[in-house]
């Protein structure tokens, strides 16, 4: 039998070789100082950092029948629970089964309950004239039925094989006992997580043939019989290994929440308060680092008076406060008009989402930490002060673009309203002298032809659209007391009919623009 002092000895030499070989592997890989003081350390101390604030419940199944008297075997158990108790946690759950021919009824306790009931629940010698494996396991899932964690074990503790010979419901392997014990130990709620550990207390015996009748997951540890102690302390590890697994994936897509406490939701703070950011980790197991910490939203000219911290780390659940300022509460820039203007900024905090942990979570439990990229949550309204003045440039700019777009409309109005310079004579056939109606320019030309017509009349003249560079033909619209409007085109030196008269068009040649 080993004894306390030579357990503890052994788990110091094993988390020895395990922190040198880690910090060795780290080194080699040239990771940095705070990887390594997050990741160096050993097994232990990752257990206690990601599943610390998690319970898990232990169902420990102790044969007492009376071949556990052969070898010490039963003096063993005795000695090494104690210390297996005293390891468990505060949260943690557990109770000792006892079994012989039936089995003792499994409540869940806290370690410290189990440590004053341990007396009472085991017997101080092994008198069983049965192992019943299958009463046990009844009471263990019972009990882990009926408990609150998410993570489970049934450590059973044997030296013989299964012996019942009056228990027709677990006598054999063909019983129908066993079927009914498999699907309990499936069935337990879905977040639930149970594996059986088979500790063996001789190397003769088969535990492993019942752990693999009744649970779907389990594990045969220290098949020599010899290191019991480590063997617990191996299930209690992997258990705690199970809860970290559950934690590392609980913690998908959580980071770190941004909040604006100190101010008024909706409304927004003048740029010369306080500002206080507070950060909080909202994940449950894994601590949180924010890097490349940055405020967003300042305009140009405006910066904070004190610099960020590089990087800010939280524990699960915990928040950090940083006080800001800005060194400056106005921004000055050039406009189309001068003066003071309020203005609006929305800031928000930045940054690069990470945990300390991340490769030791692959290296134990090969999970990969998969958190929020940066921060999430609110963004904060700050008043701020703009000092505009005109700048010349714009206004230059505004101009020329005015002038390029006058160019086409100027040309649009010369070739429509086109100048024109001549006369145009109008000959009645019976008058005596022809009238004589000067052009001049681009405006509409009237003139009288009473004296022409037995009635009153008149003709309107003007140009028609068209290119600059050639002399423009010309509109005459001719109405008469008698007759309505009528109109026709008269090109250069010709000569047309219109309300009985004759329009002879005498060009002269027109004038450079």
């Amino acid at each position: 039998m080993m004894s306390n002092n030579g357990l503890g000895t052994l788990r110091r030499s094993l988390t020895a070789l395990l922190t040198t070989g880690s910090l060795a592997l780290l080194t080699a890989l040239g990771t940095g100082a705070p990887a390594r003081a997050a990741d160096s350390g050993d097994l232990e101390s990752f257990l206690d950092t990601v599943v610390g604030h998690r319970g898990a419940s232990y169902a420990v199944v102790v044969d007492t029948s009376q071949s556990m008297a052969d070898k010490g075997s039963y003096d063993k158990v005795r000695a090494v629970l104690p210390t297996f108790l005293n390891s468990l946690h505060a949260k943690d759950r557990v109770c000792v089964i006892p079994f012989g021919e039936g089995a003792r009824a499994c409540e869940m306790v806290s370690r410290d309950e189990a440590l004053e009931e341990l007396d009472e629940a085991l017997p101080p010698s092994p008198d069983g004239t049965a192992s019943n494996f299958g009463r046990a396991f009844e009471q263990a899932l019972d009990g882990l039925q009926r408990t609150n964690t998410d993570v489970c074990g049934v450590l059973l503790l044997s030296d013989a094989e299964l012996h019942a010979p009056d228990d027709p419901r677990y006598r054999d392997f063909k019983a129908n006992g066993w079927s009914a014990l498999r699907r309990q130990a499936s069935g337990l709620p879905a977040d639930r997580n149970l594996t059986g550990y088979g500790i063996p207390l001789t190397a003769d015996t088969d535990v492993e043939t019942v752990l693999a009748k009744v649970f779907p997951s389990y594990r045969m540890l220290d098949k020599s019989g010899s290191g019991t102690g480590a063997a617990m302390k191996e299930a209690q590890d992997d258990t705690r290994l199970r809860q970290a697994a559950l934690s590392v994936v609980d913690d998908k897509g959580r980071g770190i929440r941004v909040s604006w406490p100190s101010t008024r939701k909706g409304r927004p703070v003048t740029a010369g308060s306080d500002i206080r950011v507070r950060l909080t980790a909202t994940t449950k197991a894994l601590p949180v680092r924010l890097t490349d910490l940055r405020i967003e939203g300042l305009p140009q000219g405006v910066a904070l008076a004190a610099g960020l911290p590089r990087s800010v780390e939280l524990q699960p659940g915990t928040s950090r406060d940083i006080d800001l300022s800005l060194r400056s509460t106005g921004v000055h820039r050039k406009d189309w008009k001068g003066g003071p203007e309020t203005e609006t900024w929305h800031l928000s905090v930045t940054g690069r989402v990470s945990t300390p942990l991340a490769t030791a979570a692959e290296r134990y439990v090969g999970k990969r930490v998969d958190l929020a990229d940066g921060p999430v949550g609110e963004t904060l309204s700050v008043e701020g002060t703009a000092q505009t003045t005109a700048d010349p440039l714009l206004w230059a700019a505004l101009l020329g673009v005015f002038v390029v777009a006058l160019i086409p409309c100027g040309i649009w109005l010369l070739r429509r309203y086109r100048p024109v310079r001549g006369t145009v004579s109008a000959e009645a056939v019976d008058a005596r002298h022809p009238l004589q109606i000067p052009l001049q320019g681009r405006r509409e030309v009237t003139a009288d032809l009473s004296s022409l017509l037995e009635s009153t009349g008149t003709v309107r003249i003007k140009s028609v659209p068209g290119p600059l560079r050639q002399q423009p033909p010309i509109r005459l619209r001719c109405r008469t007391a008698d007759r309505p409007e009528r109109e026709i085109i008269c090109s250069p030196g010709q000569t047309v009919l219109l309300c009985g008269i004759e329009f002879h068009y005498n060009s002269l040649p027109a004038q450079r623009l």
